[in-house]
């Protein structure tokens, strides 16, 4: 017998990972009911960091279902993607 699981959120995982690559912290940005929600927060979060003058664009939602910046100064590395 099959199982359906229904009413699962998405979630949307913050990342920052050190300019060494060594460390990196997860937190849980936010959880969404439909992709809408969740294509409408990374469109968000990706305007936001696009106009800050201190992060460079690693890549953003024409490529993937996540989003990339560089932080100019410390080199710090900040993406936001899905999971469910």
């Amino acid at each position: 017998m099959e199982q359906v699981v229904t009413n699962r959120n998405i979630k949307i995982i913050k990342r920052v990972e050190a300019r060494d690559k060594l460390t990196h912290s997860e937190v849980l940005f936010g959880e969404y009911s439909d992709g809408d929600q969740v294509l409408k927060a990374l469109k968000e979060l990706e305007c936001w960091y696009s106009e800050s003058l201190i992060y460079e664009k690693l890549h953003g939602l024409e490529d993937h279902l996540s989003i990339s910046f560089r932080h100019k100064d410390s080199h710090e590395i900040i993406s936001y993607a899905t999971e469910d």
